[in-house]
């Protein structure tokens, strides 16, 4: 019994119990979005899709993956950093591009370690990631619980990114492979932070979330967090 007693404290610390509730927001465009409470915060579920600012004036970026129609619901827009930072606001009324802060309160609230927050690389243990996602499947090498798979209806996706205007031609690159996540946060003159999930079987780190810092060129995809 008592070995029993201590497994379960361990699956307790290793998988906290976080409440988690389902509710729908419209942005100023009328695209509705599932919008998810994790612990204190409510974040869109789904990836931003606006192509406009809470005023009304247009994005300079917003690309749908692969410029495929047929990709919008499932992967959103990408956008770069310059939309993502702008002080219009890309997000919902209400609402606010997520900052490396907010992602780190995310991941405090599904159980990565207090001593990796502000670590720069693949961070989390026990398959972490996986509770954020709205699939991975099992690969040759590696079987995930799939009873964990997107436990807090956050449903990541990967849409992969669009290459920044300093690159010669249309470059959709990744997708299936990574969801890159913009935060509103700088880094420096050239770069600012993001959060990668990676998918791919031959990819050693999809049980856990990477925090880094991507030239703000990149266009990635959006969360909102709300206000």
């Amino acid at each position: 019994m008592a070995s029993s007693t201590a497994k379960d404290l361990a699956d307790d610390l290793n998988h906290p119990q976080v409440s988690s509730s389902i509710g729908k927001v419209l942005d100023n465009e009328g695209n509705e979005y599932r919008t998810v409470t994790i612990g204190e915060q409510t974040w869109l579920a789904d990836n931003l899709r606006t192509t406009k600012f809470q005023d009304g004036s247009k994005v300079s970026t917003g690309y749908i993956p692969d410029d495929d129609d047929s990709n919008l619901l499932r992967y959103g827009r990408l956008y770069d950093w310059n939309d993502v930072s702008d002080n219009r606001n890309i997000c919902p009324a209400g609402w606010r591009v997520a900052t490396d802060e907010d992602w780190q309160t995310l991941e405090r609230a599904i159980g990565i370690d207090e001593s990796e927050l502000n670590t720069i690389g693949w961070r989390g243990k026990n398959d972490i990631a996986i509770e954020l996602k709205a699939e991975q499947p099992n690969t040759l090498f590696k079987n995930f619980d799939q009873s964990r798979v997107n436990k807090f209806s956050f449903s990541a996706t990967p849409a992969g990114i669009k290459l920044g205007k300093s690159y010669v031609g249309n470059w959709y690159i990744t997708q299936g492979m990574f969801t890159e996540f913009w935060t509103s946060s700088n880094a420096s003159e050239k770069e600012a932070f993001v959060r990668t999930l990676a998918y791919s079987w031959w990819n050693p780190n999809k049980g856990k979330i990477r925090r880094a810092t991507l030239d703000k060129s990149y266009m990635f995809s959006v969360r909102c967090v709300k206000i």
